[in-house]
């Protein structure tokens, strides 16, 4: 007598007596996917490690060594890692553009000091504190600057020997290591928080900086995408926010032939961030993109990279927490922007309508991520469109939609599929489209009881899995994604004492 019960590696033509016990673990997994993230950056001219070759992280010292002190992937790193310190991280560093250009600023000293003090000199967000004797010339505060300059780890900019001017300042040009558009966005500056918060130029220096000009062409994308392979990731953090680079990770992203499409399942949310003004913000020129998000930060004095890496840390940490969680209420490590350039609740509002992301500055001077939201803000035919409004839908998305895969295949993969109603003996590993049906609807009730969707009756009401032929099962699954609540709105009416 046959049997139709399939044991793994038992011999059917077995006759010796006793016991055959084969262990089958297609029942028992409950393990998550991994969670990953790719930061992306250039790395310095003549660093060792290889570029456009993405690598694990294996700590901000060997990434310094492989890429350069100062370079954006170092950069990025350490400060991803103050905001997300235990994921998994895999770093691409991109070479300079071969026609690119450093981007350079200015900072001029004239006169003599009246007092001792310090010069509170800032690069970005970092505070190069100089000391300033009484009567200290231009000259020596200059040679103080650089001297102190260079002793400072982790500076994006080398600085030059001063230079005394027909006039008789000194001036000293800070150039970026990398080169790029994206380097034009490093600010330099003094006394940043003023008297109020105990800064001060020493009496009797007259110190002043211009921006970072003359930074020209970021590296090409499109190519080095091309190279990536087929590795998951969360999340795609980076500095770029030009047009070419934008619509570079637009198409790499995309529902229907890039990382996003069924074909790949690839999956990953652009992440990056932008020194823009209000009115700067409103004129970019976003992609309408899906899976990319971008936040102006106005003109903070930290650089548009390490924005774009505590976003990033912060939403990676949430996801693993709960992808449906609001990404909201987070304080980043980042100095505020100036007063004159804080966004007001109506421009943070216009923001949100434009597809750009936002934060608040608290009474304390932290600054708290408001809301993220993708660029996508029409459809094909132009009209608004908010279905890709929140990134938290899209976070969630990937998620159940890797999940139900990596279930659903667990359960089914590699099984003789048969029609509706067909007899299936026990242990025999078949399906029918009900049965596949039936397995779906299983794992959305976990994952509602996970809180990444809701309403499972009225899913299971619309979910349809038919048989194409030639062993294709086609399936529609109405997914209900959870929300998030992002406001409370009444009417505080009152009445008067009698």
């Amino acid at each position: 007598m046959s049997s139709a019960i399939s044991i793994p590696g038992y011999d059917t033509s077995n006759r010796v007596p006793g016991f055959y016990f084969a262990l089958d673990n297609s029942k028992a997994n409950t393990a998550a996917g991994v969670r990953r993230v790719l930061l992306i950056g250039q790395k310095l001219k003549n660093a060792p490690g290889a570029a456009n070759v993405a690598v694990k992280d294996t700590g901000l010292s060997n990434a310094i060594a492989s890429y350069g002190d100062g370079s954006h992937v170092a950069l990025m790193l350490a400060a991803y890692r103050q905001t997300d310190p235990s994921g998994e991280v895999w770093l691409l560093p991109l070479d300079d553009d071969a026609g690119a250009s450093h981007a350079s600023a200015t900072l001029t000293l004239n006169g003599q000091a009246t007092e001792a003090g310090t010069l509170p000199l800032y690069v970005n967000d970092t505070l190069i504190s100089v000391p300033v004797a009484n009567g200290d010339t231009a000259q020596a505060v200059a040679q103080s600057i650089v001297a102190r300059l260079n002793q400072t780890a982790g500076l994006p900019v080398t600085i030059s020997a001063p230079a005394k001017g027909n006039d008789g300042t000194i001036s000293l040009v800070f150039t970026a290591k990398n080169a790029g558009l994206t380097d034009n966005q490093h600010s330099l500056a003094v006394a940043l928080l003023g008297s109020s918060g105990g800064q001060s130029v020493p009496n009797g220096l007259t110190v002043t900086t211009t921006s970072f000009t003359n930074g020209a062409q970021n590296p090409q994308l499109p190519s080095v995408f091309a190279t990536q392979g087929s590795r998951v990731y969360d999340l795609l953090i980076h500095p770029y926010s030009d047009e070419a680079s934008l619509t570079a990770f637009r198409d790499w992203t995309n529902n229907l032939s890039g990382r996003w499409s069924p074909m790949q399942q690839l999956y990953g949310q652009a992440i990056t961030a932008a020194r823009l003004t209000y009115g700067q913000a409103t004129a970019l020129v976003s992609k309408n993109d899906p899976h990319q998000s971008i936040m102006p930060t106005s003109d903070s004095p930290s650089h548009p990279a390490k924005w774009a890496a505590w976003l990033g840390g912060s939403i990676a940490l949430s996801m693993r927490d709960n992808p449906a969680l609001p990404v909201a209420g987070i304080t980043l490590p980042a100095l505020p922007p100036s007063g004159v350039g804080e966004f007001d609740r109506d421009q943070r509002n216009s923001l949100l309508h434009d597809g750009l992301s936002t934060f608040r500055v608290s009474d304390d001077g932290s600054v708290v991520i408001e809301r993220i939201i993708t660029t996508y803000t029409e459809n094909a035919n132009g009209l608004p469109d908010n279905s890709y409004l929140d990134i938290e839908r899209l976070l969630t998305a990937q998620v159940c939609l890797q999940d139900m895969g990596a279930f659903v295949y667990e359960q089914c993969g590699n099984a003789i599929l048969l029609q509706n109603g067909a007899r299936i003996p026990a242990g025999v590993r078949a399906v029918t489209p009900d049965i596949v049906a039936n397995t779906i609807k299983a794992r959305y009730r976990t994952q509602c009881d996970n809180l990444w969707c809701q309403n499972p009756a009225q899913f299971n009401a619309g979910l349809s899995v038919e048989s194409a032929g030639e062993g294709v099962l086609k399936t529609l699954m109405p997914y209900i994604f959870a929300d998030q609540l992002w406001t409370i709105a009444g009417n505080a009416q009152f009445l008067a004492s009698s």
